[in-house]
């Protein structure tokens, strides 16, 4: 139970870190699946039952989920093709699953029953209350597990981009606000293409005007981007490069700290 502990609070660190550097808070958000597991190592204690189950339901999404973040240095899924049906499906199957991962964390005591699963102080507004957040994450999760099944299957396409603008405004394209992204537009034969990128990719690409990309197009029709083969991109992030690595060292040591002294030293 404690190497579990640890590896996963070696994974939630790492995607801390991958989300602060790549720009994407998708990486942070897919932290929520491995908290009941977290959660459920730090309060263990001998003769406690264990829901492996609700173990394996987390574990598998969090891979699941993970899958339509990692490798992708620019994506445009707003070409996909209109698949309600299956995202509408795919919502409340995610949701039953998020729903029973935490019921079941809270009703086994890992984690504080703040929904009021199984008790006398649980009411119909705190039930509310507390679904209300985890509709609006299941919405985010549901989206990359989309983009996973997309990605099951993609064809290369060349793509020449034209007078390349990039700019970091929000998913709407308004310059002020809090969530915001690194985008790309550009143009091929009077279409304007727009690319959502990682943090990396826009400082390496913000000077060229003209990008020729390899894309590949996604079973959906979303198009991805995961690789730049020129060195010469590399050479502008390379400081930006050591001193991530840095940071990421330090606080990994830090965390290694920390898990060895919650799991092993505490009492």
């Amino acid at each position: 139970m404690a190497w579990l502990g640890f590896v996963t609070l070696i994974t939630i660190y790492w995607c801390i870190f991958t989300s602060a550097t790549s720009g994407r808070w998708g990486w942070f958000a897919i932290c929520i699946w491995l908290a009941p597991i977290f959660a459920m190592t730090i309060t263990y204690e001998n003769g406690m039952e264990i829901n492996g189950l609700m173990v394996l339901i987390c574990i598998v999404m969090f891979l699941v989920c993970r899958g339509g973040l990692l490798d992708v240095r620019m994506w445009n899924t707003k070409l996909r093709k209109g698949h309600s049906i299956l995202f509408a499906m795919l919502y409340v199957l995610l949701f039953v699953m998020f729903l029973y991962s935490f019921a079941q964390a809270q009703i086994q005591g890992y984690m504080l029953n703040i929904q009021g699963w199984k008790s006398d102080h649980g009411s119909v507004w705190t039930m509310l209350l507390t679904l209300t957040p985890m509709l609006v994450l299941n919405g985010v999760f549901t989206q990359m597990v989309f983009t996973t099944i997309d990605r099951l299957y993609c064809r290369k396409k060349e793509l020449t981009l034209l007078s390349c603008q990039f700019y970091i405004a929000s998913e709407s394209g308004v310059e002020k606000g809090i969530v915001k992204g690194y985008f790309l537009e550009g143009i091929q034969n009077g279409v304007t293409h727009h690319f959502r990128m990682t943090r990396r990719t826009f400082f390496m690409l913000q000077k060229e005007p003209v990008l020729q990309l390899q894309t590949k197009i996604g079973l959906l029709g979303g198009q991805y981007v995961t690789d730049f083969e020129s060195g010469q991109y590399l050479k502008r992030i390379r400081r930006i490069d050591r001193r991530d690595a840095k940071l990421g060292v330090i606080g990994c040591c830090l965390v290694v700290a920390l898990g060895v002294w919650l799991f092993w030293f505490r009492i």
